[in-house]
């Protein structure tokens, strides 16, 4: 009994992980930001490329995936549209209303893509720019709803925002890119937005992890637990070998062989590793937070 409620309180004096977000029915809340970011991602790339076609993946992506995990995570429909009633205290909740009115508005955008005949002022420069702003919002949901969260310093950090713009963009480039050359597209401007943001998305998560390293004890121990401790082989494995090597490689071989034109193959391996590198690091870093002792 002595050990039993000795057990109860460690966590006032011991490093303890998180698990409510990341276990059980907490990976659906990994998977719903995951899905969510990554159709953000694609229409947001997709509007620079005017590629239509992406306009209406990722909207779907974004809603179908993205928005059905998130009512699964919040539990009964019946009752989960009350965290709607909360924008004014709730990350989730404000994030939930930027998904819908890119439901809403990206409707109309996306209309003249299914029906070819219909016109719509979605072409304008008004129209795209406010679909870009919510993409950029969306893409920052999840990483800003942890953020709110100060008790885990690797989640609170200041670099954890910029990270999460640099994840969508390069996972919406890559994504945007294998859909373009499957339709038959020119790909010169979307393989420059697939290199730049492979190298900015690199770039972002060693400021991320430093930075963050260098912030107090507690968020120390997450980055030592993320890179040395029981998520270190994940993260090895899955970010830096599948999700950043292999596609560099890939890259830099494209680059320097000056093809305008990229395989299929090529893009299509560098795509797969880039889903994989991503779902990984979002993973290990929602995995490896540590709560900062009371004591």
């Amino acid at each position: 009994m002595k050990r039993a409620r000795l057990m109860e309180y460690e966590w006032m004096v011991k490093y303890t992980p998180q698990k409510e977000w990341i276990e059980g029915q907490g990976v659906l809340l990994c998977l719903a930001f995951f899905f969510s970011e990554i159709g953000a991602g694609i229409y947001f790339i997709s509007l620079f490329l005017n590629f239509k076609g992406g306009w209406l993946a990722g909207w779907l992506i974004t809603l179908v995936l993205g928005g059905l995990i998130h009512l699964g995570f919040l539990g009964h429909p019946m009752r989960a549209w009350r965290i709607l009633l909360k924008p004014a205290t709730s990350e989730l909740s404000r994030g939930l209303w930027v998904i819908s009115l890119f439901g809403v508005i990206g409707f109309f955008h996306v209309l003249p893509v299914v029906f070819k005949g219909l016109s719509w002022t979605g072409e304008g420069t008004a129209f795209k720019t406010i679909m870009g702003i919510l993409t950029v919002l969306i893409i920052t949901h999840g990483f800003l709803t942890m953020n709110v969260v100060r008790a885990l310093p690797l989640w609170n950090s200041s670099m954890i925002i910029p990270l999460s713009v640099a994840s969508g963009i390069w996972v919406g480039a890559q994504t945007a890119e294998l859909m373009m050359k499957i339709a038959g597209h020119e790909l010169y401007l979307a393989e420059a937005w697939s290199r730049w943001s492979l190298i900015g998305y690199m770039a972002i998560l060693v400021m991320y992890l430093w930075g963050t390293y260098h912030s107090n004890d507690t968020a120390r121990e997450s980055v030592k637990r993320l890179l040395i401790g029981d998520s270190a082989l994940r993260f090895y494995l899955g970010v830096v070998v599948v999700g950043i090597a292999i596609p560099l490689i890939i890259t830099i071989a494209l680059w320097s062989g000056g093809t305008e034109s990229p395989g299929g193959g090529a893009l299509f391996i560098r795509f797969l590793c880039v889903l994989i590198g991503d779902l990984t690091m979002r993973y290990s870093i929602m995995k490896s937070a540590i709560y900062t002792p009371l004591i």
